[in-house]
Order: C-alpha cells, then sequence, then structure tokens
C-alpha cells in the first residue's frame, strides 16, 4: 500500500457536503454516452460497472476513521466569506474551496469484461456520505497537526481573514463494494488502467452507470 498525497495548486469549488458535481450534467451525460464498456487491452474512453477489490497489498486502514477497507479518500476543504452579486446588494456568503487531498493508491475494480486498477486521480467522487466529517476553526489546531503529519504539510488559510475554517472529510470503499467508473483506458506495466481523460469528466461513483441521472440539469 501507498499513500498518494496530493497538495492542490488550484482549489475547485464544491458545496460543504460534496465531493464532486452531480453525475447529471451535461458533460457527465455526454460521457457516459460515448464510453464503451472496457476489454481486454483497449485504449480510449471506457467505462466499467464492477466491484472493489483489496489491492496486492491487501486491505488498508482508513487514517481518519480506523476503519479497514479497500480504498479510502480524505479531502479537506478551506471554508471562507466570499460576496456575491445580489438584486440589493452585494450578499455575503459561505464557500468551500478543496485545498488538499490524500488517496489510498489505486482503487481496483473487477467487472463482468475486465479487471482494471483505476488511478483515481483527478475523479469527480460519488461515494456518498462521509465516514468521518469534522470541522477545524484553526489552522493550529489538533486536526490540523494530525493533518499536516497526513500530508507532509500545514494547512495554509488561503483567504487570509475571510476564511472560517477547513472541513475534513473521510470516504471508504470496502471490498466487494459495487462501483461504476468512466475514464480515460490505457496500459501501464501491463495492467489495464484507467485514468483521468484530457479535458473531459473522470467518474468514480457507487451509482451503477444505468441509475445515472439523465433529465435535465
Amino acid at each position: 500500500m501507498y499513500a498518494l498525497m496530493t497538495l492542490l495548486s488550484a482549489g475547485l469549488e464544491a458545496s460543504a457536503g460534496v465531493v464532486s458535481k452531480k453525475v447529471g450534467t451535461a458533460r457527465r451525460r455526454r460521457v457516459i454516452h460515448k464510453a464503451e464498456p472496457i476489454t481486454g487491452d483497449t485504449a480510449g474512453l471506457r467505462e466499467i460497472n464492477g466491484r472493489v477489490a483489496a489491492g496486492p497489498g491487501g486491505p488498508v486502514t482508513a487514517p481518519l476513521s480506523g476503519l479497514e477497507c479497500a480504498w479510502y479518500a480524505v479531502t479537506v476543504y478551506e471554508r471562507y466569506r466570499a460576496w456575491r452579486p445580489g438584486p440589493l446588494g452585494p450578499t455575503d456568503v459561505i464557500r468551500d474551496i478543496r485545498v488538499a487531498q490524500q488517496l489510498a493508491g489505486p482503487l481496483h475494480v473487477t467487472g463482468d469484461t475486465a479487471a482494471v486498477r483505476v488511478d483515481p486521480r483527478g475523479a469527480d467522487l460519488e461515494l456518498g456520505d462521509p465516514v468521518f466529517s469534522e470541522f477545524e476553526d484553526s489552522p493550529s489546531g489538533a486536526l490540523a497537526a494530525r493533518l499536516a503529519t497526513m500530508l507532509g504539510d500545514r494547512l495554509r488559510p488561503r483567504h487570509r481573514d475571510r476564511t472560517v475554517g477547513f472541513l475534513v472529510e473521510e470516504h471508504v470503499v470496502a471490498a466487494d463494494d459495487p462501483v461504476y467508473v468512466v475514464g480515460q483506458a490505457r496500459t501501464e506495466l501491463g495492467d489495464l488502467v484507467i485514468g483521468k481523460p484530457a479535458m473531459q469528466p473522470f467518474i468514480i461513483t457507487r451509482t451503477s452507470a444505468m441509475r445515472v441521472p439523465t433529465g435535465q440539469d
């Protein structure tokens, strides 16, 4: 097992309890429509409906919840005050921006047509409710110190006096959990790998392809 640690240089705005945009966006619908089921040594935009398997090193332990699982993701959001235009003038709003993430290496998925190693970097994760969620209101607090050890760097407020604090969430995926993945297929060291496509959504979700919303945005 290896830890995949990324400090993001440019954050992605997200709502407080949500890791990614909703699956029903037009761009996602187009990608899902274009993707073909992965089979053998195929390249290009591919999809897989399958179940999660533990990696070669066996189960891992999620660092914040302590749960044994096949894979986990820890995501840190900076919460800050901002302004937006309104009919009566600027309105004070609270926003979250993703500033750091730690992933438990690759995600191994076995489907009916292939077994793949998913490189989850850059994916839109739709994994349901987090198993750990806590708010840290100080960059020098106990949770912030714990995260600094995990991530290799301390949390740095990007919005200075407008920063409210940091929301920390952890999601876990257990062996045999169903997942649906859409991304760019390639071969790497003899393995079939799905990773982020260029300029297109990269989807990892617990929702099967047939349950992905297709209604209006």
